[in-house]
């Protein structure tokens, strides 16, 4: 039996006056200009937002985002170690790092129908993956596999699905990019892969990658533009709406070397946006990868990271949740408008911009520049570089 609760009701419905009214009281006098702050590309955050209703960027499937673990060891038997363990504890996918490895020795045991594998080794090691699947029974059209680069064509006539090339933010993030001017460069690249191979269909020929900072909600918006931008492009172009398959990173340029566990909370943060965003696969780097090659316990907690967020938080089960957020709606509209401009810009001149690295040298801050160890922990790593 329902029951309604005496008082519940009488609350006086709040406007954007009555806030803007609790503000000023605060503020004493003070502009609530004060309040506002910009990002790396200038866009204004208010200190308030209205509901705001935008265009709904979400992943194609409605399915949680696959926890992706490198395969970055030089060892090829420590590697498939490293890469079965990973898999038998919450990972569903690999992504292969080093194009100069035994795959043959790197991937036994690993039954690659049953998880999504990345290939970031250039076209060395898209050809070596390409050759190991035709000498296996398995039908490459079953594979689900993120091709960095190598011959469209030939991929296509052995079977492969794709997407067969990368359109990757990372590069740029780390040389300073902003994120308007991160995801108008992967824009560039993904205009320039659909024009090169016009005979394929888009969501087979390219997908992206993001980096994702500890700027939570500013991850969040980022995200769910490159799928805005992405919807824009086939519209202009006069193609039917497809899918975009869009996989995140934790940013490199956040981890610190000193107090390196406080990595753990950057990557924390950083796929959260990414996972709310709609990423379809994502990778957290362990919290030790500045020190050199992570080690067990490292891994572990990259991995476990994305888990607890997955199975715990139940972060999946809403599709597109900051959808009429005014805060994220309006940062995703200018990240969209930003990046749509700078795009043009590449499109005239054929030249990407200039990166500002004072973006490098900011990240991080807390536990490294302030409030530093007075000894540092043993590092949670195999090896130094």
């Amino acid at each position: 039996m329902r029951t309604s609760i005496t008082g519940m009701n009488d609350f006086p419905q709040a406007t954007l006056a009555m806030w803007q009214a609790r503000v000023a009281a605060i503020l004493k006098g003070e502009s609530a200009e004060k309040l506002v702050s910009r990002t790396a590309d200038g866009i204004r955050l208010e200190p308030l937002y209205q509901q705001v209703q935008g265009a709904r960027a979400e992943r194609a499937e409605h399915a949680p985002w696959i926890v992706m673990q490198r395969v970055d060891h030089p060892d090829g038997v420590k590697a498939n170690a490293q890469a079965l363990d990973d898999l038998e504890n919450g990972a569903g996918g690999l992504c292969i790092i080093n194009g100069n490895v035994d795959l043959g020795r790197v991937l036994q045991g690993v039954a690659l129908h049953a998880i999504h594998v990345r290939l970031e080794g250039g076209e060395t090691l898209t050809k070596a993956f390409a050759a190991y699947v035709g000498k296996q029974p398995i039908d490459p059209a079953r594979l689900s596999v993120s091709f960095g680069a190598g011959d469209v064509e030939e991929l296509v006539a052995q079977g492969f699905n794709g997407p067969f090339l990368e359109a990757d933010g990372r590069v740029f993030h780390e040389q300073g990019a902003s994120e308007a001017q991160e995801l108008a460069c992967v824009l560039a690249r993904i205009v320039g892969a659909l024009r090169k191979f016009e005979q394929f269909s888009p969501e087979a020929v390219v997908g992206a990658t993001l980096a994702a900072n500890q700027d939570m909600f500013l991850t969040l918006a980022k995200f769910r533009a490159i799928r805005l931008l992405w919807a824009r492009v086939l519209e202009a172009s006069g193609i039917a709406q497809q899918a975009l398959r869009l996989h995140g990173e934790t940013s490199r340029r956040m981890m610190a070397r000193l107090d390196p566990h406080t990595n753990i909370l950057r990557a924390t943060a950083a796929v959260f946006g990414a996972g709310l965003g709609g990423a379809d696969t994502f990778t957290v780097l362990p919290f030790s990868i500045a020190q050199g090659l992570p080690n067990a316990f490292a891994r572990r907690m990259a991995r476990n990271t994305q888990l607890i967020l997955l199975e715990e938080s139940q972060l999946w089960r809403v599709a597109d949740p900051a959808s009429g957020s005014g805060y994220v709606e309006s940062l995703t509209h200018d990240l969209c408008e930003r990046a749509w401009a700078l795009f043009q810009g590449f499109e005239k001149t054929g030249k990407l911009p200039a990166f500002d690295s004072r973006n490098v040298s900011s990240d991080p801050i807390i536990g490294t520049k302030a409030h530093q160890l007075p000894k540092e922990f043993e590092a949670a790593v195999e090896s130094t570089p």
